[in-house]
């Protein structure tokens, strides 16, 4: 509650006789509740990220991962709360966490995923990783969706072991607050001009005039992928409709990161060429023009499976990327700064 209001009416209180003490204390009470509720509802105060600059330095880290199935997603998050990330790696049936350090990753743990399967798989499976926070406690979790399951599965740390549970309704879940079914036996969502590979949010991002910004980025199975920008009131509780912009030739993997956080964010995407093929990934400002590029790098034969973006070692945002080691379910992971 406000100090100030505090205050007021400890003061009030104290000079009141005592037969109305019992209706005070009610109201002040009430009173209290209410006006937490109303700073609650306000959100937390943002302040202007500081840019930093960001040196693109692209490097592969040792040692290839053999994830013992094809990679279907990656996410980086803060699960077990020590202040840095950890890379999430999805497969068909499994969840892999991995630290980053340097040009070195490390296995830290892995959980089996085991529950309801779909009635109807594709193929090619897909999946999806999402970051997100349970608000009650402010802890993270991940949630990890594999096409071979009917729901999608809360990824946390149970004191060393990390745990899958199932949990929500059936679907693939794209973003927190966003849940997609697959067209049946197809490894893409919706169908006809809806149809999609994927969406990618980001709610944890800031303008540079200290505004909340929530980006979603679409990729249709044309190989365009459409970001919508919304820009927030201060408290976060009144956002509306900032922009839109379009990429093309876009592939399966792309990011949203403010890497250098000057309030612009950046979109990471691959090529869309296809699998086995060399790939290529770039770095855009957002509402840049596509071909003004911070950053290209390509690679050779395989392509860029996923890519995720995160702090990783306590020192601001870091882009990896996972390349195919064509006819094998190994993986190099690259870092791009």
């Amino acid at each position: 509650m406000n100090t100030a209001i505090s205050c007021a009416l400890a003061l009030a209180l104290a000079a009141t006789p005592a037969h109305a003490d019992g209706f005070l204390h009610h109201l002040v009470d009430e009173l209290g509740q209410r006006l937490d509720s109303i700073e609650a509802a306000r959100g937390p105060t943002l302040v202007p990220p500081v840019p930093v600059a960001v040196a693109w330095r692209p490097q592969k880290l040792a040692p290839s991962l053999d994830l013992d199935a094809p990679l279907l997603a990656l996410a980086a998050g803060d699960l077990d709360g020590d202040g840095r990330a950890e890379l999430y790696a999805v497969t068909a049936r499994e969840v892999i966490a991995l630290s980053v350090t340097g040009a070195r990753v490390r296995e830290l743990g892995r959980v089996a995923l085991a529950g309801e399967l779909a009635a109807h798989r594709p193929r090619d499976p897909v999946g999806a990783a999402v970051v997100a926070e349970r608000s009650d406690v402010h802890s993270k979790y991940l949630i990890a969706s594999s096409s071979q399951f009917a729901r999608p599965f809360a990824v946390s740390w149970r004191g060393k072991a990390l745990v899958a549970d199932p949990t929500g309704a059936p679907g693939i879940a794209l973003c927190a607050d966003a849940l997609a079914q697959l067209a049946p036996g197809r490894d893409y969502f919706g169908d006809g001009a809806t149809a999609s590979y994927g969406t990618r949010c980001r709610d944890d991002l800031v303008t540079s005039d200290g505004h909340p910004l929530h980006l979603r980025a679409t990729l249709s199975t044309a190989g365009k992928l459409e970001v919508a920008a919304q820009r927030c009131e201060a408290g976060g509780t009144s956002c509306a409709h900032a922009a839109d912009f379009t990429y093309t030739h876009v592939g399966i993997g792309f990011e949203l990161v403010d890497l250098d956080r000057d309030g612009t964010p950046e979109v990471v995407y691959a090529g869309a060429g296809a699998p086995g093929e060399p790939d290529e990934l770039r770095v855009v400002s957002f509402g840049a023009d596509e071909h003004k590029t911070k950053l290209r790098k390509s690679f050779g034969a395989g392509g860029v499976a996923a890519i995720a973006a995160g702090d990783l070692e306590r020192k601001g945002p870091v882009i990896v990327a996972a390349v195919r080691l064509s006819g094998s379910t190994r993986v190099d992971l690259w870092r791009m700064n």
